[in-house]
């Protein structure tokens, strides 16, 4: 199974990069090596290409770019908040477009992607405070909560999660449902998935997270909850689906994000899969389990989430 997908891994080239530069963040510190890093997997990292049929919408939302993306003209007004993975230091619109597009393929939605601030540039709460912007957008064009879902895949899964918690504490309306993708809501980095699955993530590593959470977490503590929503407070959110590798750093995360749930009394459900990379779903091009993860994801959604 490792064999099948890591030719398309290899083919992007990330570790190498990544490699070189821990060697100048040993020499120059934490915000630098970031821009290093972000710098060198510009090229290298998944970039999505543009599919044909695919409807694109420029927005300006509440000063936040952003992209409205859907597959039909009269496509139905469900509506899917996406926000892209990088560790809050790396992605964009641009990485994550293709993924997106297929979400709102497979979920009959519009999909709303934006580009949130990253750190060291813009640390926390900049980028949550960016996605809070892009949702009383939606809200302000007149769409239901009921007809709205936050999701993401790692640094912004977190990050969905961290908003539907806010949301919650300021009485906002709240969407209806939320999806993780091998979502990252422990800054701290001490789950023990970070050291026992070690030899089987082909694509993070333990150091590389470290430096990544304390350049985003700027002067707050790595256990505040904005940070770290895993420590903050569930009671009220929507049904939650959760997917994640058994074979990647971030099971634990997971795994304890959906126990925190349930005892929060939260609709979650929690889908492991075997020897996949860490948030597989961005290569579906190459690998028949991200197609059928989408298509859990989309069953989720429609299930879930109203359409006018």
């Amino acid at each position: 199974m490792r064999t099948f997908y890591s030719e398309p891994f290899c083919s992007l080239n990330i570790m190498q990069p990544v490699q070189q530069a821990m060697g100048f963040w040993q020499r120059q510190g934490l915000s630098q090596y970031c821009r290093l890093v972000r710098e060198q997997l510009e090229n290298a990292m998944l970039r999505s290409s543009r599919p044909h049929g695919l409807i694109i919408r420029e927005q300006n939302a509440n000063g936040v770019k952003a992209e409205m993306l859907y597959w039909e003209q009269d496509a139905p007004r469900r509506y899917v908040l996406y926000l892209h993975g990088g560790g809050y230091v790396l992605g964009s619109i641009d990485t994550h477009r293709e993924l997106a597009a297929q979400i709102a393929r497979v979920a009959d939605a519009r999909v709303l992607v934006i580009d949130y601030r990253l750190a060291p540039e813009g640390p926390f709460p900049a980028g949550l405070n960016d996605t809070e912007q892009a949702y009383r957008w939606l809200l302000e064009i007149g769409v239901p909560p009921e007809q709205i879902a936050l999701a993401g895949d790692s640094a912004g899964g977190g990050l969905a999660l961290a908003l539907l918690q806010r949301l919650r504490g300021k009485g906002l309306p709240m969407p209806a449902a939320g999806v993780f993708l091998s979502p990252w809501v422990d800054l701290t980095c001490t789950t023990p998935s970070l050291d026992t699955n070690a030899a089987t993530d082909l694509l993070l590593n333990k150091p590389q997270m470290q430096s990544f959470a304390r350049v985003y977490a700027g002067n707050q503590p790595l256990a505040s909850p904005g940070v770290s929503p895993l420590f903050g407070d569930f009671e009220g959110l929507p049904p939650c689906l959760i997917q994640v590798s058994r074979q990647e750093l971030l099971l634990d995360d997971a795994v304890r994000l959906n126990e925190t749930m349930e005892k929060a009394g939260v609709i979650c459900k929690l889908s492991k899969w075997s020897q996949m990379p860490h948030a597989w779903q961005l290569l579906h091009r190459y690998l028949f389990q991200a197609d059928e993860a989408l298509k859990e994801i989309g069953e989720f959604l429609q299930q879930r989430v109203k359409a006018d």
